[in-house]
C-alpha cells in the first residue's frame, strides 16, 4: 500500500514527502510493515526531468530516452518518453555517450552521482513529481525486549529525525541545485498551465494503483485521496 507515495503526486519538498509518508503509516497502519517496530520513514525531495537537450513543454519530451526504474519508468511513459532500465551507477556514462537523452531523479544527484557534468538542463516538471519512501526500522523481538522506558526515548528521537531527515533531503536538492548551475546548466521552469499538462498527463497512474490495490483488498480510494489532499497543505 506505501507504494502510493512513489506515484507522481507533485511533490515540492522532501520535508512535504516525509512528513506526508510517516502521516500515512500513522493513519492506515500498512501490513507490509506488521513484521518489523518502524523507527521512522522518510522521502526524498521532487524527482523531476534533467535531460541533455531543452524540455520547454511536454510534446519536447516525446520519443526521447530517460534512465528511469520501476514506478519512474511508467511516468516516463505516461509523460511520452522512452523509458530505460538501468542502475544509477550507470546513468553518468549512459548520459555521457548518448545511450539515454535523460534521468528522472531528485535534483540532489546533480552533484551527488555528478549527473550535473553530463545535462545540461532540468525541467521543474513539478506537477508530476514523485519521490520514493524509505524506512528505517528494527528487528520487531529485539524492540519487544527492550524495557518501556527505553521505548519511549526512542520514539521521541525517531519522532525528530523525520523532520531532520526530510530537511536533510532538502538541504543536498539544494546543493545540487547550486552545482549544476555552477557548471552553467539551466533550469526551465514551467508556467502554471504547462505544468497542469504534465500533472494531467500522469493521473492514469493513480487510477492503476487503486484498480491494483483494490483487487487486493485494501482501501486504495481513501489512501489515494488522504495523500493527495494533505500533500497540498505541506
Amino acid at each position: 500500500m506505501t507504494e502510493v507515495i512513489d506515484l507522481p503526486l507533485g511533490y515540492k519538498s522532501a520535508v512535504g514527502a516525509t512528513k506526508l509518508i510517516n502521516e500515512f503509516y500513522n493513519k492506515f497502519n500498512p501490513k507490509e510493515f506488521d513484521e518489523v517496530k518502524v523507527m521512522y520513514l522518510h522521502a526524498h525531495g521532487p524527482g523531476i526531468l534533467h535531460t541533455k537537450a531543452a524540455v520547454n513543454k511536454l510534446e519536447d519530451l516525446k520519443g526521447k530516452k530517460i534512465r528511469s526504474t520501476g514506478t519512474i519508468a511508467k511516468i516516463v511513459t505516461a509523460l511520452g518518453g522512452t523509458p530505460v532500465a538501468m542502475p544509477m551507477p550507470d546513468t553518468y556514462d549512459s548520459l555521457s555517450r548518448g545511450v539515454v537523452d535523460g534521468t528522472m531523479a531528485p535534483v540532489e544527484t546533480l552533484e551527488g552521482w555528478k549527473v550535473g557534468e553530463v545535462i545540461k538542463f532540468t525541467t521543474e516538471d513539478l506537477g508530476a513529481a514523485y519521490s520514493v519512501a524509505f524506512f528505517v526500522v528494527m528487528n520487531k523481538a529485539k524492540w519487544n525486549s527492550l524495557p518501556p522506558d527505553i521505548q519511549k526515548i526512542i520514539e521521541k528521537v525517531n519522532e525528530e529525525w523525520i523532520e531532520k531527515t526530510g530537511q536533510l533531503w532538502d538541504s543536498i536538492d539544494k546543493s545540487g541545485r547550486e552545482f549544476s548551475l555552477k557548471l552553467g546548466n539551466k533550469f526551465i521552469p514551467l508556467s502554471k498551465e504547462e505544468d497542469a499538462k504534465w500533472a494531467k498527463a500522469v493521473t492514469p497512474m493513480f487510477d492503476e494503483y487503486v484498480k491494483e490495490k483494490k483487487a487486493k483488498g485494501l482501501p486504495a480510494d481513501e489512501v489515494l485521496k488522504f495523500c493527495v489532499d494533505r500533500l497540498k497543505q505541506l
